[in-house]
């Protein structure tokens, strides 16, 4: 493996029943690095994030963080493994029944042996982090989408993982809430000095966030390159998607 290689997926293929999804799909990413996963609804993004973290094991093929096998992985092993990782979620996936400090510390009661004015200090520094200090006594229900966003991000970031997961990290926020939650990638991510990886379709976003941008279509990867590159392609699959074009070689139309 190339000593730059943080994260690779290797030949990965994943069906359910008679539906293929995944079709070989090759990606590295390297340590510190934002990739940004594009593709259509249904194109795997999701279950190409699901065998990063572990939640679902290749068909063929494999994934490796560090020159590890995720799928080779014993329970020990996979628990360990998930500890260095932070996700957030599409929709934050907030606990109902947990106030805004409960959420956030609930990976600290759960992961380590810290007494409860550390986990106190750290929900407020997490907090304070993604601009919602003070508001621990709050409940999700009475949270903006952009602030259960946040609280997910914190949550998400609390126990300091390495590799940070956003599962379509701007849907269903205005453009302006959007775009602050692209700043808080930004920031966590430099701040953090995490490896990420994000899926998203939102174009405006990928081009924000990402180092790289690698687009899934028919189960693989089409084409990978910085946002510039991507831009610029002379791929017409690329560019319908980017586009956001009804006609084009993705619709056969």
């Amino acid at each position: 493996m190339d000593d730059d290689v943080f994260i690779s997926v290797e030949g990965l293929h994943k069906s359910f029943s008679s539906q293929r999804v995944l079709r070989g799909v090759d990606l590295s990413i390297a340590r510190g690095e934002s990739m940004v996963v594009i593709g259509g609804s249904g194109s795997g993004k999701s279950v190409l994030i699901k065998h990063v973290i572990g939640l679902l094991d290749p068909d063929e093929g494999q994934v490796r963080v560090e020159g590890q096998a995720v799928g080779e992985l014993n329970r020990t092993g996979l628990s360990d493994l998930r500890r260095r990782m932070g996700m957030l979620f599409q929709y934050a996936a907030l606990f109902d029944s947990m106030n805004v400090g409960e959420n956030v510390a609930f990976a600290l009661r759960q992961h380590t042996k810290m007494k409860d004015a550390e986990i106190k200090d750290r929900v407020e520094e997490v907090l304070t982090w993604v601009g919602l200090e003070g508001l621990e006594e709050k409940w999700p229900a009475e949270l903006s989408g952009g602030m259960k966003k946040r609280v997910g991000l914190a949550r998400a970031i609390a126990l300091g993982p390495e590799i940070m997961l956003y599962d379509e990290p701007t849907t269903g926020l205005d453009p302006i809430l959007a775009d602050q939650i692209n700043d808080l990638i930004i920031d966590l991510n430099e701040r953090l000095h995490v490896t990420s990886i994000s899926i998203t379709h939102d174009m405006v976003s990928a081009y924000k966030i990402a180092d790289r941008i690698a687009m899934l279509y028919r189960g693989k990867i089409e084409e990978i390159g910085t946002p510039e590159q991507i831009q610029g392609s002379s791929n017409p699959v690329i560019q319908q998607f980017i586009h956001g074009r009804a006609e084009g070689p993705i619709t056969g139309r």
